[in-house]
């Protein structure tokens, strides 16, 4: 650094030294700086972790730029979060420089997260480290018989401490710091005139709501307020206004009181990195001294990879099976009862489901899947005496020792492209789009083989009356009918047979080997 000329700077050296000789230096000793919002671990070791990532920043702050030696702040912070954010460790490194005085601090920071209440959260940080502070007079020309001037260079090496607490309630954020809590001085004797400089105690509170623009996708904007105490000092407040571009960028007006006005922008680049510019505009009588202030910050964030366990229950925790399995079961029957009532409801208009109001039922016993007419009764369209819904040939008169059809040879057509099942939710008599698609294999046969006859078997689960199962069954089969017809197949070379629950595939033991068992299943016959 070239050296200053006590005649050409006399104002800055006045405005920075005048209390420090004969008595103690106690004003307003934290750097200002203007991207807090951005990095709060710069003042706050409570915000050490509270974002869920890995956090570092580099930041210059330089104030006074017209003069030669004004004040330039170096500010390095890093930050992680361990455990999802309920511990947090940080480290501060703070270089602030002005004129011939030079102070650095070094800190380690720890924060751990209490959960209050549901989504209210308070941080409690501790930050400690070192403090050194040196005046460097050799940068100075001067009378050096001067009483009021230090003749020599010095420096002074301290431990220090801040503390922190930092509240947050979804998009609410308050702090609280306690910066140079130790009350530390340093103090020189120079021919009987001693002076000090005291590391004054600050308080320094902040807080912030982040408001959704719903109309606008990503914006946010935060009004965020910062005040600041120190003894022998008038309070100092900043307001700022952020506009936020989630994951994107931001901008920023601030109010510094009595002091300045000033403007921020930054960008989020390559994923990780983040970019700042602030500026600030002297005001009122500091204005002369203040102008051309500028900080500038670059920052890089990392998210941390959350570790997934595995969902899995381990073969020797016959408890947690025992439990879980207890529960299905209870479901299972909790099911089966609702069923049961709401066929025992419907029974009360419709004693055999048929559809037809039992006021209004000529044949009030047929069985819940017949196909019956507008008074009830069962539909024998062939006249052979074996109703439709028991005639496998509806449309040809046969004999009821045969199912409804005529003596005929029956042989089962063995297909060389296999059939597939058609599978059912439970309760549920609608086709799936890939169950259409397995029905394709099934229209070309019947389309393309004239003399084949198609036999369909419906089966359900255990779940529920039997009589309730046939009926799912029959209306299973009545669905997958109509779509066949409507694809070419006629209506009278299709033959389905329910059967309900009486046939399962395999045991009804649990939920796989019930849907297992919800199935339409199919056969080709050819009758000469």
């Amino acid at each position: 650094m070239k050296q200053l000329y006590f005649s050409k700077y006399i104002l800055l050296f006045i405005f920075t030294f005048s209390h420090f000789s004969a008595k103690e230096l106690k004003a307003q000793q934290v750097p200002l700086l203007d991207q807090y919002y951005i990095n709060p671990t710069v003042y706050n070791p409570a915000a050490a972790g509270a974002s869920g990532l890995f956090n570092a920043y580099l930041l210059r702050n330089q104030k006074f730029a017209d003069f030669d030696g004004g004040q330039v702040t170096h500010v390095f912070t890093a930050d992680a979060a361990l455990r999802q954010s309920k511990y947090g460790l940080g480290f501060n490194l703070v270089n602030d420089n002005v004129g011939i005085f030079d102070h650095t601090q070094a800190l380690v920071s720890y924060a751990y997260q209490l959960q209050i209440y549901t989504d209210h959260f308070l941080r409690l940080g501790l930050s400690a480290g070192i403090s050194d502070f040196r005046v460097n007079m050799s940068d100075l020309r001067a009378n050096p018989s001067d009483p009021y001037l230090l003749n020599s260079n010095y420096k002074n090496t301290e431990f220090m401490a801040n503390m922190g607490l930092y509240y947050t309630h979804k998009s609410l954020a308050i702090g609280l710091t306690i910066p140079q809590l130790l009350n530390n001085s340093v103090s020189e004797n120079n021919n009987g005139s001693e002076s000090s400089y005291h590391l004054v105690r600050h308080a320094m509170l902040s807080g912030a709501y982040e408001f959704k623009i719903r109309s606008i996708k990503d914006l946010s904007i935060t009004p965020y307020l910062m005040m600041r105490y120190a003894k022998n000092s008038p309070v100092q407040f900043d307001v700022n206004v952020i506009a936020k571009l989630y994951e994107k960028a931001w901008f920023a007006v601030n109010y510094r009181d009595d002091f300045s006005l000033g403007l921020n922008i930054g960008i989020n680049v390559l994923k990780n990195f983040v970019l700042g510019y602030a500026y600030d505009i002297g005001i009122q009588k500091t204005g002369r001294y203040a102008s051309n202030n500028h900080e500038f910050l670059i920052g890089y964030r990392l998210k941390s990879k959350k570790k997934k366990e595995p969902e899995r229950i381990l073969n020797n925790d016959i408890s947690t099976l025992k439990t879980l399995l207890a529960e299905k079961y209870k479901k299972i029957d909790r099911l089966r009862h609702e069923l049961e009532q709401m066929e025992k409801n419907d029974k009360m208009a419709d004693e055999d489901r048929d559809g037809v109001p039992d006021e209004q039922d000529d044949c009030p016993k047929t069985p819940p899947f017949y196909i019956v007419d507008e008074r009830g009764c069962p539909i024998d369209t062939d006249q052979d005496g074996v109703v439709d819904s028991e005639d496998f040939c509806p449309e040809i008169p046969g004999l009821a020792a045969n199912n409804g059809c005529p003596e005929q040879k029956e042989e089962r057509v063995e297909m060389e492209e296999r059939l597939e099942n058609i599978y059912f939710a439970f309760g549920k008599y609608e086709l799936t789009e890939y169950s259409r698609r397995k029905l394709v294999t099934v229209i070309s046969m019947m389309v393309e083989n004239a003399s084949y006859i198609l036999k369909m078997h419906g089966h359900t689960d255990d779940i529920g009356s039997d009589n309730a199962n046939i009926e799912l069954a029959y209306k299973r089969l009545t669905t997958v009918k109509n779509y066949l017809i409507l694809n070419g197949v006629p209506d009278n070379r299709i033959i389905i047979i329910p059967h309900g629950e009486r046939n399962p595939v395999v045991a009804n033991t649990d939920n796989q080997s019930r849907a297992n068992n919800r199935r339409v299943t199919f056969e080709i016959y050819d009758y000469q």
